[in-house]
Order: C-alpha cells, then sequence, then structure tokens
C-alpha cells in the first residue's frame, strides 16, 4: 500500500514538472525576438547619387607600323658590305641612306658605255646646228661640254622650232637621250636606300650573297608610327567619327596612349555583325607586334550609375538596404556592359545600394549597415 502512494505521488511530481517545462517553452516562442546589433550580418553600402557616366567599348588589338615595306630587289648581283651599317634586325637608317648595295660594275660600264655614244651622236650633229639653228647652238655646245660618262646626265636642251626638233629626232638625239636615262634609272636600283627614318624588322641577306630579280631581302618599317585595328558593334558605328580621339592603354605603360580614328571599313561582318575601324597614333615606346588595350568612347548616359556586374541579380534587380535596415530589391535597367562594370538607370539618389557579397541574402534579412 505504502509502495502505490509512493508510486503515484512520484508520478504526479513528474506530471507537473512536465506541465510547466511545456508552459517555459510555449511562452519563450510567442516572445519578441530580441535582435542583437553585434550578431547581425554586417554590409557594406553605397549611397546613390546619378551622373552622366562614359560609354567606353574595351578592345584589344596587334600594333603594326603604318609605314611598313617589303625590300625586295630588282637586279640581280651580289650584296657588297655596308661599311657603315649591316643589313640585320634592329639596324635604323636614316632616310637616303644605303639600305643594300649590290655589285653594279659590270652594268655601270654599260651605261658609261651609252653616255659616249650619246655624247659622240652630240658632236656629229654640232656643225649642222651651228649652221642651220645658230640660236640654239650655245646650248647644245655647253651641254656637249658638261656631258660626263662618269655622271648621271641632264635634260637635252629643248628645240627652237619645229624643224629643229625633226632634225635632232632624225638623228636619233632624243632616242638616245631617253635610253641613257633608262640605264641610269635601272643603275640606281643597285643601291636600295631608305625612303623614311626606319628600323629594320627583318633580314634575309648576308654580304657577298648573290642577288636575284624579285628576292624578298627584308622588312623595314617606321618605329614610330602605329595603328591597330579593332572591331565594334554596327549599332555603335553611327557613334564613331573620324579623326576621333581614343585612348590606347598598353599594359605596362603608365599613361594613356592617345591616338585617332584615321580609317572606318564600310564593309559589316556578317558572322559578328561588327565593322572594323583602324587607329593610328604616333609614341616611340611601343613596339610591332605588342597588343594592347583600345578604350573608344562613344558618348555618355546621362542620370545614370555605374556599378559592379556582380551585384546585378538575373540582369535587373539589385539589393538595396531600406529604411529599416533590412534587405529589399530594387528593379534596375541595364544600359551598357562593359568587362566589369554596368552603366544602370532606376535608382534614385539616395538609395543605399548594398556593395558587399552576402551569404544567404534574401529579401528582409535584417542587417548591419557599414558605409564606405
Amino acid at each position: 500500500m505504502r509502495k502505490s502512494l509512493i508510486s503515484v505521488g512520484f508520478g504526479l511530481l513528474l506530471l507537473i514538472v512536465g506541465s510547466f517545462v511545456s508552459n517555459l517553452i510555449i511562452n519563450i516562442n510567442k516572445s519578441e525576438p530580441n535582435y542583437n546589433n553585434n550578431s547581425l550580418t554586417s554590409v557594406y553600402i553605397k549611397v546613390v547619387k546619378n551622373n552622366s557616366n562614359k560609354i567606353e567599348i574595351e578592345r584589344n588589338g596587334k600594333l603594326q607600323s603604318s609605314n611598313r615595306i617589303s625590300i625586295i630587289s630588282e637586279v640581280q648581283g651580289i650584296k657588297k658590305k655596308n661599311r657603315n651599317k649591316s643589313f640585320k634586325e634592329g639596324e635604323r637608317f636614316n632616310r637616303g641612306e644605303t639600305l643594300i648595295e649590290i655589285n653594279s660594275d659590270e652594268f655601270n660600264s654599260t651605261v658609261k658605255q651609252s653616255r659616249s655614244e650619246l655624247k659622240n651622236l652630240i658632236a656629229s650633229v654640232l656643225p649642222d646646228i651651228k649652221i642651220d639653228y645658230a640660236e640654239n647652238f650655245n646650248k647644245w655646245k655647253n651641254y656637249f661640254d658638261n656631258l660626263s660618262v662618269e655622271k648621271p646626265i641632264s635634260k637635252i636642251p629643248e628645240s627652237a622650232s619645229e624643224k629643229e626638233n625633226l632634225f635632232l629626232v632624225g638623228r636619233g638625239i632624243e632616242s638616245s637621250y631617253y635610253k641613257v636615262k633608262n640605264l641610269e634609272e635601272r643603275l640606281s636600283k643597285y643601291h636600295i636606300k631608305a625612303p623614311f627614318n626606319g628600323i629594320l624588322v627583318k633580314g634575309n641577306i648576308s654580304d657577298g650573297a648573290f642577288i636575284v630579280p624579285n628576292q624578298i631581302l627584308g622588312e623595314f618599317i617606321d618605329p614610330n608610327n602605329f595603328e591597330v585595328g579593332v572591331n565594334i558593334p554596327v549599332n555603335f558605328l553611327e557613334k564613331i567619327k573620324l579623326n576621333q580621339s581614343v585612348s590606347i592603354i598598353s599594359e605596362g605603360d603608365k599613361d594613356d596612349v592617345i591616338g585617332k580614328i584615321k580609317r572606318i571599313n564600310r564593309k559589316v561582318d556578317e558572322m559578328t555583325q561588327t565593322v572594323k575601324i583602324f587607329i593610328e597614333f604616333n609614341n616611340r615606346n611601343l613596339f610591332e607586334g605588342k597588343f594592347v588595350e583600345i578604350k573608344v568612347p562613344l558618348g555618355v548616359i546621362p542620370n545614370s550609375q555605374l556599378i559592379s556586374r556582380s551585384l546585378l541579380i538575373n540582369d535587373k534587380y539589385v539589393f538595396v538596404a531600406n529604411k529599416d535596415d533590412k534587405i529589399s530589391k530594387a528593379y534596375v535597367q541595364p544600359l551598357f556592359y562593359n568587362k566589369k562594370n554596368v552603366i544602370v538607370t532606376g535608382l534614385e539618389d539616395g538609395t543605399r545600394l548594398i556593395t558587399s557579397s552576402v551569404s544567404g541574402i534574401y529579401e528582409g534579412m535584417k542587417i548591419k549597415v557599414v558605409q564606405r
């Protein structure tokens, strides 16, 4: 009997304790949440202030000299050694300096022979000119005296009358003169000279080598003037103008290099729907073949905000902090993308834009706002 009473009493005690614990749990669940500011997720914000943002297309391209020639031989012979400069890559030449000299001894003799023949021919007609065309005799006599087989000939005197002209043509003076000029022109091709100040970037021939006509001997460029071609979307073509300044930023360069748009192709690439533009610039610190980054300005977007592309949600929303320090979504309209950023409209001035990455972020989330 005593044991039964003890069991009943112990059961009642357990029931009372269980009821008390159950009520305590219910009361805890009904109580309002108490946010501890120290335990909230901290987020960085940026207060929006709309302004005008530049539109710039970023492209990569390879530099090429805008003034380049292939050195090609038109005659044949053995390459002579240049005492002053070698025909090797990296060698600089000023305008008019000899790039390559080909042995011309044999052909030079032919040229001298033709000059001598012309002089003999003039000597044979001088007596007739003195009698029949005395008014022009002194000119021809001076020309004859100054004609040397060692030097290029000058232009023959002009005829004073039609009759004199027919006489000279009949004697072969004019024909002989142009024959000599033709040979002298060909003789000049044995000396290949630099057409401008530049640098040899390729040399394919060594001293003593035999050169044949149409042989490519090397490449010569202007190291100060370059151009780069880049493709831009055809819908931006109306914003591109000739002589428009373009910022060219090369990796490793401290300052921007400013170039100008010199040519715009009028053919659209059907596959990419782009148009190629060519930018020229003058800078001695750049090199042939170097890759550079081009920034082409295309105007501005007024009353807009430049933000990181990582802040966009589904390309039309961003997270903002509302007045209660909770997360909200704001609708934006992206208008222009580049590699890292996007220009958007739709955010009002004073909006607190969330700029930090928050794990598990959602609308209504309570946050601690930190302004950069």
